[in-house]
């Protein structure tokens, strides 16, 4: 009887309550994200979360880093390092834009559920994709983790409300919810972040202690264990997404600031861990590529006036013939075609309009709603706690060095403007909105600021209260709801909108892209297979759904098809869709470029004709006016 008496008390006061209370937690947060998935959730619409699928499927299949989505600049990288044969490059092509982590997770995750990447195409119609559905699986425990860190953090470094408070905030904001059913890395990105947080308060505080004690103390293996972890930190960030990497800057302000009488051999060994990191995979790159960052330091040169949209990706600077030539007069050849096409004053009219944006738009809802303005405020008005005071400055210089880096390094993939972000925003099938925020996508790096934000905003919040002598615990309750209600306020409204067609059609319709390879049969052809060519203005939907070997279209049609096709390998199939035959269909039919593939495509609509010479004969147009394949028919019975 006592001994129930005890069980019955554990559950009411003790260890029972909080084991009761985290569950019922967990089953409400479960039953939230099921909600979220069967209400808004689509096939993936990011081109870089697609390109990271098809990326760990080929890991978890055992043929190493390899990728199916090639891009024409990266075929001119690697010629030009020298270090890839021609025959390797055709058989197996090495992916030298993305960092290694995200890709290695989500291949471990392949191998441990069980994906189905074929789809029945007797079932068309089937809607939602099977492996998505995992990755948005996976994607949404790294949420949940993130929260836990959040909570966590709040604790020790307010109190428990303030921590319940930013906790709810965070659960509440609908751009985190995007960003899990998003198949993107950052999610993944946020718990790495998170951690480093915590990492620095734990050697905030070690750092202090030495302070106080106002002597010279002897080595202390914790902390210098601490900054190491630290670098190591950064440098998983920055494998995981390479602009993390500027982190490492105000890390270095933060330990020589705080960091007391060791703070250079703090900061000594918090790089050396960094470098040890990130160094294989750099020098991987450079051997490959012979740039540290593969095509992604490219990413500067995108979006300027000499690389405007996706063109510089897409771009053949040299045939073989003009390597061999660079080659044997010593000449480094793409630098001259990228680098010095792009003058420093283009450069800055890039970062100018870039941040420009991020101050109208970007930063004031850098987390996903009005709170961040708040947020902002309470990062820079001063705690008292010289622990928050120390967070506040790195959160601080981190914002700055994200925002630039941000800036710099926009491509395409963030423009709002962009067609691709056009046509997913356009209505999808016969019921619902496309409602994606604007800040959906990997270029956008101040997003992972926003849940340690959350806690000085609402910090700040209860410290007015305070201030205002409302000490009532009514008071400080009621704010917390009307904090967590206003800023989930986009989220609950969502639940009212028209259901979402669960595929992004256009531009994506996984089903049919799969059957795109059965095309050439249908005709009484040879079927395409996995290692045919195909070249698509959606080469990472290609690659992802279909399995297939897809190259980027090229900048033009004279010469770079041709160069593609008899000098790399030769392309089986063409695939048009609406990123070309958009709603600037016309104005590009009109361009100064004659050799564009807007032009090309309206010379097969209006008068069946393909130039003299073109080596793809067959033409499929069940899908026009908008989209339209073209397929070889040389080795088969034509």
């Amino acid at each position: 009887m006592f001994k129930f008496q005890e069980y019955i008390n554990s559950i009411e006061e003790g260890k029972g309550a909080k084991i009761i209370r985290s569950a019922v937690l967990l089953l409400m947060l479960v039953a939230a994200s099921l909600v979220y998935n069967t209400n808004f959730t689509r096939n993936l619409t990011a081109p870089e979360a697609m390109d990271s699928a098809q990326i760990a499927r080929n890991i978890a299949n055992g043929e190493g880093f390899k990728t199916q989505f090639i891009r024409p600049v990266a075929i001119d990288m690697i010629r030009q390092a020298g270090n890839v044969t021609e025959k390797e490059l055709k058989e197996s092509f090495p992916d030298i834009t993305h960092p290694p982590l995200y890709p290695l997770l989500l291949a471990g995750w392949m191998k441990l559920m069980p994906f189905e990447f074929e789809i029945d195409l007797n079932d068309i119609e089937s809607q939602r994709y099977q492996p998505e559905i995992l990755i948005h699986l996976l994607n949404q425990i790294l949420f949940f983790l993130a929260l836990l860190q959040l909570f966590r953090l709040g604790k020790q470094l307010f109190d428990s409300l303030v921590a319940w408070c930013s906790s709810l905030v965070f659960i509440g904001s609908e751009l985190y919810w995007q960003f899990s059913a998003s198949g993107l890395s950052t999610m993944f990105l946020l718990v790495i972040f998170l951690a480093l947080t915590k990492a620095l308060v734990s050697f905030e505080e070690k750092a202090s202690s030495q302070l106080i004690k106002g002597a010279k103390v002897k080595f202390l293996g914790s902390f210098f264990c601490m900054s190491c972890w630290v670098g190591v930190l950064v440098g998983l960030g920055c494998m995981t997404r390479y602009g993390f990497g500027l982190l490492i800057i105000p890390i270095a302000v933060f330990i020589v600031w705080f960091g007391g009488s060791f703070r250079w051999r703090a900061i000594m060994f918090a790089f050396l861990a960094f470098l040890i990191v990130i160094l294989p995979w750099v020098g991987r790159n450079i051997y490959l590529s012979g740039n540290a960052f593969g095509t992604s330091g490219l990413a500067m040169y995108a979006q300027t006036y000499e690389f405007p949209e996706d063109t510089i990706e897409r771009t053949l600077f040299f045939d073989l013939k003009e390597l061999e030539d660079a080659r044997s007069n010593g000449g480094n050849v793409l630098n001259q075609s990228v680098a010095d096409r792009v003058g420093f004053w283009s450069i800055a009219d890039k970062l100018s309009r870039n941040v420009r944006q991020l101050l109208l738009t970007d930063l004031p809802a850098f987390s996903g709603g009005w709170f961040a303005v708040i947020c902002l405020i309470g990062l820079v008005v001063p705690f008292r706690n010289p622990k928050l005071h120390r967070l506040r400055v790195f959160l601080l210089l981190s914002l700055v060095i994200l925002a630039i880096g941000q800036a710099l390094g926009k491509t395409h993939l963030s423009d709002a403007g962009s067609t691709l972000t056009e046509l997913i925003r356009r209505p999808l099938g016969k019921v619902g909105l496309a409602e994606l925020s604007p800040n959906l996508s990997g270029d956008n790096l101040i997003v992972i600021l926003g849940p340690v934000s959350f806690l000085f905003g609402a910090g700040l919040f209860f410290s007015l209260l305070d201030q205002w002598k409302v000490n009532l615990p009514e008071m400080r309750f009621a704010g917390c709801s009307l904090i967590v209600l206003s800023s989930s306020l986009p989220l609950l409204l969502s639940f009212l909108l028209p259901k979402p067609y669960p595929v992004a059609d256009p531009p994506y319709h996984p089903a049919r892209i799969q059957y795109l390879k059965l095309i050439p049969k249908e005709h009484g052809l040879d079927e395409l297979k996995s290692d045919n060519l195909f070249m698509s203005d959606l080469p990472w939907a290609l690659a992802w759904y279909g399995n297939q070997d897809s190259i980027w279209i090229t900048r033009s049609v004279q010469p770079d098809f041709y160069q593609i096709n008899d000098e790399f390998r030769p392309v089986k199939a063409l695939y048009f869709t609406e990123m070309t035959t958009d709603q600037r269909y016309v104005s590009r039919v009109f361009a100064p470029n004659t050799s564009n593939w807007e032009r090309f495509v309206l010379a097969i609509q209006l008068n069946k004709y393909l130039p003299d010479g073109f080596p793809l004969l067959g033409v499929e147009d069940a899908f026009s006016p908008r989209q339209w394949m073209l397929f070889d028919v040389s080795s088969s019975t034509k």
